[in-house]
Parts: C-alpha cells; sequence; structure tokens
C-alpha cells in the first residue's frame, strides 16, 4: 500500500479505533471523527487527528473530507433490537450520515468509501444456521437492517452518477478490546461480561443450545484495510466472519 488519507467515521467506537490503529501502524495519515454517542474519546489511537463532530453535518464533513483519499464510513447507531421503538434515531445516525459523508466525499473527490454495512441486511434469511452469503437478496425486517441497506444502495447510485469507488463491508458480530459494555441492545457477548461484572447471571433465552459466529476485532481489521485499496474488490459487499459456530 501506498501512503495515503485515511477519514475514519466514528472513530471513537469500537470498529473504527481499531482501523485507524492499524491504518496509522501501516504508515498512513489517518483522521477522524465521532459524535460519541456510542464511542470513547480514550479509544482514539494516539497519531490519528480526530474532531468531535457529527457524520450527519454536512457542512463540517465537507470541510473535514478535503484532501482524503479513502473513507471508512463506520459511523452509526447499531441498536437493531432498539430500532423498531426508535425508527427516526436510528435512521438519523445510520442512513443520514451516510448521505452526508458520501455527499461530501464525493464534493472532495475522495477516491473510495468503504461502508461498514450489517449482517441485519440479509434479515432471516440463512436458515437455521442463520449462514449468510453474498449472493443472497438483502431482506431486512427491522429500521436499522433498512437503514444499511438503503445506504448501501445510496453508495451505489452516487457511485455510479460521480464515479466514485465503493466497497461494502459486512462484518458479522465482531467482539474484541474497546468494545462497547453499557448498551443492554447490542454485542451480547458484553451484555454477558458486563452482568458478570455486576456480579449477575447472563440471561439465557430458550434453550441455550443455540451457535452463532463471532469475529474477532483483528479478524475483521485485515480484510478492511484491503477493501480501502484492492482494486479487485470495487463495487463488492463483502462478508466478514469466521466458518466456526
Amino acid at each position: 500500500m501506498t501512503r495515503a488519507k485515511i477519514f475514519i467515521t466514528g472513530m471513537a467506537g469500537f470498529l473504527g479505533s481499531h482501523l485507524a490503529e492499524r491504518l496509522l501502524a501501516a504508515g498512513h495519515a489517518v483522521s477522524g471523527c465521532d459524535n460519541m454517542l456510542g464511542g470513547y474519546r480514550d479509544n482514539v489511537p494516539t497519531g490519528a487527528t480526530f474532531y468531535e463532530a457529527d457524520a450527519r453535518d454536512f457542512e463540517k464533513m465537507k470541510t473535514l473530507l478535503a484532501g482524503v483519499d479513502v473513507v471508512y464510513h463506520c459511523a452509526a447507531a447499531p441498536h437493531e433490537g432498539l430500532s423498531v421503538f426508535s425508527p427516526n434515531l436510528i435512521t438519523e445516525h445510520t442512513y443520514n450520515s451516510t448521505v452526508a459523508t458520501v455527499t461530501a466525499a464525493i464534493i472532495n473527490k475522495v477516491k473510495r468509501v468503504v461502508f461498514c454495512s450489517s449482517m441485519a441486511r440479509y434479515g432471516h434469511q440463512g436458515g437455521e444456521g442463520g449462514v449468510f452469503s453474498e449472493d443472497m437478496a438483502p431482506r431486512p425486517v427491522d429500521p436499522y437492517g433498512v437503514a444499511k441497506y438503503a445506504s448501501e444502495l445510496f453508495i451505489e447510485t452516487m457511485a455510479q452518477a460521480h464515479g466514485i469507488e465503493y466497497v461494502h463491508a459486512i462484518p458479522h458480530n465482531i467482539f474484541g478490546p474497546k468494545q462497547k459494555y453499557d448498551d443492554p441492545y447490542r454485542n451480547v457477548i458484553s451484555i454477558i461480561t458486563n452482568r458478570m461484572l455486576q456480579g449477575q447471571q447472563p440471561i439465557i433465552y430458550g434453550d441455550g443450545e443455540q451457535k452463532r459466529s463471532f469475529t474477532y476485532i483483528d479478524d475483521a481489521i485485515a480484510p478492511l484495510m484491503k477493501m480501502g485499496f484492492d482494486s479487485r474488490v470495487v463495487g463488492e459487499a463483502i462478508n466478514i466472519g469466521p466458518d466456526e459456530e
């Protein structure tokens, strides 16, 4: 990889902060923003330029993306279970942030946008094991999944109109250090950890025999970094996740 200027939305969050750390280690110039809806200031790695700004703020994003080569759009309100009760919040911070960020990227002639989508795009497909493949037509079943898939469609439409490159990354159940652990609506591993730290038993639903695949954060970051630069992945939607349950 040649040295590039990278901008990460949601850089104080779990995924964004790890991505920033690895891109800095690879020699890139990294900047980013976060509105602190789900991030922590001390997540931001030393060496990155940080702005406490909202990715929905179109005028601000136009300024912040000047001179940037690649945008990783990680910012969202990833509360899938909450989304049916607070659809406006989820749409504002998931879809509207995409519209503002990608439009600002186009104005600044950014070469590529890597969009961090969600497995929520697939809905209830995949059978009992919940195995998703990229050839499945997206069928979201909640406002969060709808907002993520709508963001993908918006990016594709704008890319075709303006010639910008894009890649949709679809991470599956990421976990690891720096994950937000005080949110009762997402990240089952951190929810269980939080309860155990309080001396409480984890809540197990159903018969306890359910299986699910999880992705350690480092295993998600490696392919994400390639998505910012590899010419072979332009225009693709790519699942990131293990085969093991």
